[in-house]
């Protein structure tokens, strides 16, 4: 997962989190965030991605706020 595509779930995140707020369509939102979840899927902490296929988002936006992903070059495909 690069440091890029973290940027990018995560802006695309609140830009849902405010659409609800708003009450606003967030199907382009939703749709993004699948995209972002099939590219980094090999990639992320496993835990963002448990977030991400349970639907979590609130989870999935707080784990990436607190810093703990960062891209990892030497990590093993697992």
């Amino acid at each position: 997962m690069t440091a890029e595509q973290t940027q990018t779930l995560k802006e695309t995140l609140e830009l849902m989190f405010d659409g609800i707020q708003k009450k606003q369509n967030i199907t382009q939102a939703l749709n993004q965030i699948e995209k972002i979840h099939q590219e980094i899927e090999s990639t992320a902490p496993p835990m963002l991605i448990h977030y991400l296929q349970r639907r979590s988002y609130t989870k999935a936006l707080d784990f990436l706020k607190e810093g703990t992903v960062v891209e990892d070059t030497n990590r093993p495909d697992c």
